[in-house]
């Protein structure tokens, strides 16, 4: 399908494009126009972190991620709308009174699944996105009602949600950082202790012995050297004790994740389960024994015969083996491997190799510290035990500072996630009118129904089958298109005067076309037919014959539509006057049976009185005598016939002239009534002149648009007669007195 073609199609087909972008855009209005006022809780929040680059890190979290902010607002929205945080808003809310759905829900759902359906209900109410190009997160709320409670209900429903969302949020914020802090507190109070029992030891030895001279400055650098290794043995012992932990914690992990199910190295991707067939095959062979079981009990039969018996332990027999028996069985199965157990693995060995470097550490510190206690046991008695609790009160001294230190860390670090991290509240919440955006609604509605409309009308062009064309014509039929005939109000040409139309122009080339074809005519007589019965052969006939008779040349024109003769009226001749079928029958001769006509150079013979079988008188030997003595007289003998798909009589008559002119309207397809037609004359060798394509579309006629655009106004000035130049519209109707000029389907 080219342009042009498209284009037409559109143009012809116009309704229905009107029509059907008219009903959706106007439907689309009318439900949205008649949908009730819509309402939206809304409410804007953003986190906020503090910066922690350039803090200390006590014990480091295996789990934590450094995430970008898409990820950060999309675990944030996970939460706003998790199954808890809405659980939770929705006890509050159904039994306040202040929102009008769950009073509903409460009405209409069981009370074991009202919670179910009132989180549902809120899920399908709400939306949740993050606002782009920003760190704020949007979050709605829609509902329907009366503007002095709709937005009141809203406002509170949004209200209720967002505290328990920050409640949500504050507790899994806290359960990362207490167990932490709860632990450093912990030793941080064991030190204490050991420090001021120290102290106390020193300070009783002390008085005991006041003999203990000052330490000298060798056993200074001895003692304090000791005091750096204690120090670093108690922060290696530390280090070895997380990594020890972490090694445990993630061993556990391990195996609570090759316990737990579809867990492992390998973790099950898909299953396909069929029911078992032995489980179906034993509940058939159980259903057939309690028949037959039933079968015995009617035929009469007890407990006690051996029939019944065998039957009862078949029964018992099937029922154990349908116990034993699963209901479903595996198929098939993929796996893949599990990434959660591959990143606890992955964690777990670098957990054990930092286990061992801290071992290996602790095993160098104590040996070191072991040779400087060895220096330090030469020294005097009273001397080296007053050094020995003075390094011990140095040492817990040093822990308590180092434990007050990792304590404030973790004091710091929670406030940070319980405050530091905190989201905060941008805008509402609050409620505000939805709008129900119809402008944009309709127009989309109207470009889709354009689109969808003209694809339906280029849809139908493609699918029609109906011929409006000569090239489409010539197609389908085999047959040379003569002439193209325009559809127009006025489809017969004017007896008393000539005339310069499209019309009178069709008819000239077709008469043109008869008149050169001499190489291609059996004869000067040509039978006008077609397959359906209002094609239009009449009128055809009686305009051709009048152009025939204008050209110059010698017409006679034939009713042998002897069942419905049409032409008499076209023609204004007498009805009751002698006809066809009265020379046929030997009832009149050709003298008083010719009729004159206005038209010089044309002469008619009426069908004549009606007859019970036409086929038979046509094919009389009378008919082929009456042809060949009109041939002697007349350049062009034209014969209407009746529709050839109805009657035989078309055929007859066009063997009998020798030349048959097919009429076919446009806008027909190639029916089933004209290819028996085309069979037919083809069986019968039948010399088929050519196909009239009548009643085309003006927009498919040439000689119409030609005439319109060059030859129209030239015409009507030279005649002074514009106001009767005979160019209707393209979308005029078609006159009722002429039934056969009908307008053909598009």
């Amino acid at each position: 399908m080219n342009l042009w073609h498209a284009l037409k199609l559109l143009k012809r087909r116009w309704w229905i494009i009107v029509l059907i972008t008219g009903v959706v855009t106007g439907a689309v209005f009318a439900y949205y126009y008649s949908q009730p006022r819509e309402w939206e809780g809304f409410a804007v929040i953003a986190e906020y972190r503090s910066l922690q680059a350039n803090r200390t890190v006590i014990y480091p979290d295996p789990y934590s991620l450094q995430v970008d902010l898409i990820t950060r607002l999309q675990n944030i929205a996970n939460v706003v709308g998790s199954y808890g945080v809405l659980l939770s808003t929705w006890r509050e809310i159904k039994d306040s009174g202040q929102w009008e759905p769950a009073e509903r829900i409460k009405q209409t759902v069981p009370l074991n699944e009202q919670d179910f359906a009132g989180v549902v209900d809120l899920v399908n109410r709400s939306e949740i996105k993050p606002i782009p190009n920003t760190e704020y997160l949007s979050i709605t709320l829609r509902t329907q009602g009366d503007i002095e409670v709709a937005p009141r209900q809203a406002q509170y429903v949004m209200d209720v949600w967002l505290r328990k969302f920050q409640e949500q949020y504050s507790a899994l914020n806290s359960q990362t950082a207490r167990p932490s802090r709860e632990f450093v507190e912990q030793e941080y109070r064991q030190a204490q202790r050991d420090y001021e029992r120290a102290t106390r030891r020193l300070s009783e030895y002390l008085n005991q012995n006041k003999d203990v001279i000052q330490s000298q400055n060798q056993t200074n650098i001895l003692l304090q050297s000791i005091s750096r290794a204690e120090v670093q043995l108690y922060d290696a012992e530390v280090a070895r004790q997380s990594a020890a932990a972490r090694t445990a914690r993630l061993a556990q992990q391990l195996r609570q994740e090759e316990q737990r199910s579809g867990g492992g190295r390998y973790r099950k991707l898909s299953e396909v389960i069929r029911k078992n067939p032995v489980l179906q095959e034993l509940e058939q062979s159980l259903a057939r024994a309690q028949n037959d079981l039933e079968a015995q009990k009617a035929q009469g039969r007890d407990e006690n015969h051996p029939e019944y018996k065998r039957i009862a332990e078949r029964i018992k027999d099937l029922e154990q083996q349908l116990r034993e028996q699963q209901k479903t069985i595996l198929e098939a199965e993929t796996v893949g491997i599990n990434s959660l157990y591959e990143a606890l693995e992955r964690e777990y060995v670098q957990a054990l190799v930092e286990n061992r470097v801290a071992e290996r550490r602790v095993a160098e510190l104590r040996k070191q510290l072991a040779e400087l206690r060895s220096r330090l046991e030469g020294l005097p008695e009273k001397q080296r035990i007053a050094e020995e609790l003075t390094l011990q009160v140095q040492l817990a001294e040093g822990k308590v500072r180092l434990l007050k230190q990792k304590l404030d860390e973790a004091l710091t670090r929670e406030s940070e996630l319980q405050t530091a991290g905190f989201v905060k509240i941008i805008d509402g919440p609050s409620a505000r009118p939805v709008d129900k955006r119809i402008p944009l609604r309709v127009a989309l509605a109207f470009a889709l129904s354009l689109i969808l409309s003209t694809g339906l009308v280029l849809l139908l062009g493609q699918v029609d089958q109906g011929v409006y064309t000569p090239s489409q014509a010539e197609a389908l039929f085999g047959v040379p298109v003569v002439a193209a005939l325009p559809r127009l109000t006025r489809a017969l040409l004017a007896r008393d005067r000539t005339e310069q139309t499209p019309l009178s122009a069709s008819y000239q080339l077709l008469s043109t076309s008869l008149m050169e074809a001499n190489g291609r005519l059996n004869g000067p007589a040509v039978a006008i037919t077609g397959a359906d019965p209002d094609v239009g052969r009449t009128t055809v006939a009686y305009n051709l014959a009048l152009t025939l008779a204008r050209d110059g040349a010698r017409v006679v024109l034939i009713d042998g539509d002897l069942r419905n003769p049409q032409l008499h009226r076209l023609l204004r001749a007498d009805v009751n006057h002698l006809g066809l079928s009265d020379i046929l029958l030997g009832k009149a001769t050709l003298e008083q049976a010719v009729q004159q006509t206005a038209i010089e150079g044309l002469v008619f013979i009426g069908a004549g009185a009606p007859v019970e079988n036409p086929v038979r008188l046509l094919r009389s030997p009378e008919m082929q005598q009456l042809l060949d003595t009109l041939k002697k007289v007349a350049d062009f003998i034209i014969i209407d016939t009746p529709s050839a798909a109805t009657f035989a009589d078309s055929t007859v008559i066009g063997l009998a002239a020798g030349n048959v002119l097919i009429v076919h309207a446009a806008g027909q397809g190639m029916t089933d009534a004209t290819r028996e037609m085309l069979a037919r004359f083809k069986q019968h060798n039948a010399n088929l002149v050519g196909v009239v394509l009548n009643k085309v579309r003006l927009d498919d006629s040439t000689v119409y648009r030609h005439f319109q655009r060059g030859y129209q106004r030239a015409i009507a000035g030279r005649n002074g007669a514009v106001e009767r130049a005979a160019l209707p519209a393209a979308s005029s109707r078609v006159d009722d007195s002429e039934p056969e000029q009908t307008t053909p389907r598009d």
